[in-house]
């Protein structure tokens, strides 16, 4: 068992001599290994820290095995994590989740961790015990898409899209990283972490325990590193982008800070990223490149570089004040005397409270990206933006394009040809590149809202369930929102049937459907209609309980009550008894009060709903109206006695 306990100070009363070296003797047996323990989490600290994660990992494991704790597993959890080693990462989350006591950041964090290791129905329950364990920490919109793209990715997985062409570039990649393969005046650039074998050593990056990034060319066979001088070798260099038009390099880089920005930035410094640019004709692009104007060293990063091919418009990322979350997509425009604009974001169609990377423009101008924030497989998923409905929307590009790992940068070289990183299993190393062809990727939701068919208004948390035909055990269910919508995505050539059912409601004849025939992106339309039950007609609501001698509204009761307010919100001039129900032992007396509490406990909850009072009567009638033969003195199983304790409601006025 982890415990967060620290390190007891042991008392120390002299009383004499002989007690006095016993206990000092004591004392420097059990301080000698404390020290060290404390000396190891110290030094694994300053290399966590430092972003040196290799060492850290390596001093945390040490420190655990020694002693097990909450806070080196937390680290080595988040270790494992920023280097990608999403194997380990599971583990380690793993005894941090399922503590009795487990913090809400630790069982979401292992709910993304599942999903990347392709775990998706395990990941959505780690989301379900985060919506029921605390509320802040997330919010319900962003838990509703990781529901959904927990569901989307088994879809995906059994329905791969039959357009996509994809395969491993091996000749260009190694054991360590390469992305942000483009075509350049020369070749196929593309940015690497590898070891360059050369005589002088290889500085070498603490985050990832390889070399700092590089550009690399391929012309052919060969692949050579771009000869470019920037910083003192611990700093990044790449990736880049071309317009050949305006005779163009920009790339994204990072360096040592200046006398003056280090004063700026305090003791709390942050290697930024940045951007620069340089003519293709320069010699060496690093020297007397040019800075972008969103640079900000000390402040916030910009990255990812895309130039459009007339070089006119510059992509790029940026964690900058003003964003959706984490990292946005900018934009900016060429101004007649040639430099840049004001900065753009790119909206609410593409930015999420997640992060956004890597954005691209293919031949026709589609507009592309990678995204942590939008529905998705897990990790960065790569998205159109889809430009071509009556709103600009984020369109998933499915598997086998996406994998449950990251897939980023993104780049054309023709029109629906190009290159793509991925760190997904079977890849040769790190982040791999990969040439793809994507002939032909068809979009397929479905969308709608559930009504009351009387009253035409929306009913809430309906369950709403999509069942492929034959295949039953992949059904996905979701709850219609506060207007009463739901959505799913869509298999190609696909019959499903659509079923929904909310307590006060009769039951829904399935609505069947396909998507046969349909190749181009499509959202169907599908509303569902909702028979409400009649004047004195009873509902018999089952999983509405109370603890023993209670009358509490449990929160499981409250969410069988919850369905009873979206009833009454649907109808607004219905009007209900709620009736609470005893079995037979016990005094009647004892019984009719019992269950008249029940009953105005209910009554209330659903007025502090926003239920006008005057729409409910409560009414508690002890065993008078048994549901089974259990009357006093039958002798009855404890399964029969609990058929008689329910609380039931029917519609007196409407």
């Amino acid at each position: 068992m982890l415990t967060r306990k620290g390190y007891k100070q042991l008392p120390m009363d002299f009383l004499d001599n002989k007690v006095n070296l016993l206990i000092v003797g004591l004392c420097v047996l059990i301080a000698a290994p404390l020290q060290a323990q404390y000396s190891l989490l110290k030094s694994a600290d300053r290399e966590f820290d430092s972003f040196n994660f290799i060492k850290a990992i390596e001093l945390y494991q040490r420190a655990y095995e020694e002693k097990a704790d909450i806070r080196t597993a937390e680290r080595l959890a988040e270790s494992y994590y920023h280097i990608r080693n999403y194997r380990e990462a599971e583990a380690w989350y793993a005894k941090l989740a399922n503590q009795d006591d487990a913090e809400v950041d630790h069982i979401l964090q292992y709910g993304h961790i599942l999903r990347n290791n392709s775990k998706f129905r395990e990941a959505k329950a780690q989301y379900l015990r985060v919506a029921s364990k605390a509320t802040g920490t997330i919010n319900e919109d962003e838990l509703n898409v990781l529901y959904a793209s927990c569901d989307s990715a088994v879809i995906w997985l059994e329905n791969p899209a039959k357009a996509v062409e994809i395969r491993n570039e091996r000749a260009l990649n190694s054991k360590q990283a390469e992305f942000g393969a483009v075509q350049g005046p020369d070749g196929l650039y593309f940015a690497s972490d590898r070891f360059t074998g050369a005589d002088q050593p290889d500085v070498i990056y603490g985050w990832t325990g390889n070399p700092y990034l590089s550009m690399y060319v391929a012309n052919g066979k060969t692949v050579n590193k771009v000869d470019a001088t920037w910083g003192d070798g611990a700093n990044h260099f790449g990736p880049a982008t071309f317009s050949t038009k305006r005779n163009e390099v920009y790339f994204a880089v990072t360096r040592s800070l200046k006398r003056e920005e280090r004063r700026k930035a305090g003791k709390d410094v942050t290697v930024n990223i940045e951007i620069f640019s340089n003519s293709l004709d320069a010699p060496n692009w690093g020297e007397n490149a040019v800075a972008f104007r969103y640079n900000n060293i000390t402040a916030w990063s910009v990255g990812d570089p895309f130039l459009t091919a007339s070089g006119d418009t510059l992509y790029f990322t940026s964690d900058m004040p003003g964003g959706q979350g984490g990292t946005d997509i900018y934009y900016v425009t060429r101004q007649s005397d040639g430099s840049w604009g004001e900065a753009a974001n790119m909206g609410a169609a593409v930015n999420t409270p997640g992060n956004e990377r890597f954005p691209s423009v293919d031949g026709r101008g589609d507009f592309y990206f990678s995204s942590d924030g939008h529905l998705g497989m897990g990790g960065l998923d790569v998205y159109r933006l889809d430009k071509r409905r009556g709103m600009p929307k984020a369109v998933n590009l499915g598997f086998p394009f996406n994998s449950p790992y990251d897939d980023f940068s993104i780049r054309f070289d023709k029109e629906l040809e190009g290159y793509v990183a991925s760190n997904r299993s079977g890849g040769m190393g790190a982040d791999d590149i990969y040439w793809f062809n994507l002939n032909k990727v068809v979009q397929l939701d479905l969308e709608g809202g559930v009504y009351n068919e009387k009253t035409k208004l929306p009913v809430s948390g309906a369950k709403v369930t999509l069942i492929p035909a034959g295949n039953e055990a992949n059904a996905v269910v979701v709850n219609a929102d506060a207007g009463g919508r739901f959505k799913f995505n869509l298999a190609e050539n696909t019959d499903y049937t659509l079923a929904a059912e909310q307590t006060g409601f009769r039951e829904f004849k399935p609505m069947a459907f396909s998507t046969a025939g349909i190749d181009t992106s499509t959202t169907l339309k599908k509303d569902i209609f909702l028979s409400p039950v009649e004047v004195q007609e009873v509902v018999v609501l089952r999983n509405i309980y109370f603890d023993f001698d209670k009358a509490d509204i449990r929160p499981d009761a409250a969410l069988e009550l919850d369905k009873i307010a979206a009833f009454l919100n649907s109808d607004p001039d219905a009007r209900i008894e709620l009736s609470a129900h005893a079995d037979s032992r016990g005094t009647h007396e004892y019984n009719l009060k019992l269950t008249q509490r029940r009953a105005d406990s209910a009554v209330a909850y659903l007025v502090s709903k926003g239920i006008a009072a005057d729409r409910l009567v409560a009414k508690g009638y002890g065993f008078t109206k048994l549901a089974n033969h259990c009357a006093k003195g039958v002798e009855c199983t404890e399964e029969e006695h609990q058929w008689n304790r329910r609380v039931e409601f029917f519609v007196i006025g409407q």
